[in-house]
């Protein structure tokens, strides 16, 4: 691919980098934006993106694992090891991005040390076939929960601070939050990422494709919710877990195993998992469609979609500085508008964003060290 073609977008599924750019704006609406209104009601921000936003990049990134390394032609032998030691790279650098971000005051918190560990375990499951990825999600997303609610009865309760170069000096403190009590547990989470590794190994090119995810996805959202209700509601859960708040922090009290019936944001249980992996499923196959329509109908989007990192990163760098937190509704707008507008410069004069060609030239370097040539890839969103 020639270097107009890359600052053209060309050679990448547009779709999918649409969808990680709502994933960067519900973020950073939810970072922004408070949880209630003056009434004390869900604020919209919290009713359309808590939970929903980090997901989508959980989801995402099981997708851009899978479209990196081979699409529909899954890697084995030395072009799977190839394709392990890039993915590795990648995992170090965001991990150490994260862990700069987490030692800052800015208030977020920051999801990339999480999400590093993520693509280390992806490294192990990117040789799956979609079908194993797919069953193997189903079960991790009730199962995982279950280990989790039991682990956390005999484990101190979480601190909420965020994994920074610091708390790597109490490493066993810092591998529980990260992957089993913190806001983003790695344990539950691994069901987002092979959601997206089975999703990305399909013909996502496909308009029957996309509208199968964007239907299925709708389906098992809806279906999520309305089976927490049945189970609270009808079948006695809400006495259990009495009045719930706008969101959890990653998990749930474990005084009661009725919270595994909640669906509440950032609660971990398996009904939240299936509630924001079908949102997730059903956001990038909505997005699919839209790019199907016409590359420009969706470019403005797709832009800041291709370099989330970078921008992620400047976000939580701006809030660091506390520039406009009094005025958080424009400070939004004005973040949104900057990712957007700065996306779309840079994807056409420039092609791949900063942080983003750090991470694929170091994940390169890494793969090539085992495997000469390049391994086949996808449009790679």
């Amino acid at each position: 691919m020639t270097a107009r073609e890359r600052r053209g977008g060309r050679g990448r599924l547009l779709g999918v980098d649409a969808a990680r750019a709502l994933a960067l704006i519900g973020m950073m609406a939810v970072h922004l934006l408070p949880g209630s209104g003056p009434d004390g009601s869900v604020s919209t921000a919290y009713l359309i993106a808590s939970g929903r936003a980090s997901a989508l990049f959980a989801v995402l990134a099981g997708v851009g694992l899978a479209l990196a390394n081979g699409g529909a032609s899954i890697p084995t032998g030395r072009a799977w090891a190839g394709a392990a030691a890039g993915t590795v790279g990648r995992a170090v650098i965001i991990g150490l991005i994260g862990l700069f971000l987490g030692d800052l005051d800015s208030g977020v918190a920051v999801i990339l040390v999480n999400y590093g560990f993520l693509f280390l375990i992806g490294a192990i499951l990117i040789g799956l076939r979609p079908r194993t990825a797919a069953v193997l999600s189903l079960l991790w997303v009730i199962c995982a929960p279950l280990v989790s609610h039991w682990l956390r009865q005999r484990l101190p309760s979480p601190s909420f601070d965020v994994p920074g170069v610091t708390e790597l000096g109490e490493p066993v403190w810092f591998l529980r939050e990260v992957f089993i009590t913190g806001y983003y547990p790695v344990l539950t989470w691994i069901g987002y990422l092979l959601v997206g590794l089975a999703v990305g190994r399909l013909a996502l090119a496909s308009h029957r494709v996309a509208a199968a995810l964007l239907a299925g996805g709708l389906g098992l959202a809806v279906g999520a919710r309305l089976l927490s209700g049945l189970l609270l509601d009808r079948l006695g859960g809400r006495a259990a877990v009495g009045e719930l708040p706008v969101q959890f922090y990653g998990t749930t009290p474990t005084d009661s195993w009725w919270y595994l019936a909640v669906a509440t944001p950032h609660s971990g249980t398996p009904l939240d998992l299936l509630h924001t992996a079908g949102s997730a499923v059903a956001v990038l196959g909505g997005c699919l469609l839209l790019a199907s329509i016409g590359r420009y109908a969706i470019a403005w989007l797709a832009g800041a979609g291709g370099m989330t990192l970078s921008l992620y990163t400047a976000h939580v760098l701006a809030l660091t500085a506390g520039w406009g937190l009094d005025d958080r509704p424009l400070l939004l707008v004005i973040h949104a508008a900057l990712a957007l507008v700065i996306g779309l410069v840079w994807r056409t004069l420039v092609g791949r964003g900063p942080l983003e060609t750090v991470v694929a030239d170091f994940a390169s370097v890494l793969r090539r060290a085992l495997v000469p040539s390049e391994l086949p890839t996808a449009r790679a969103g």
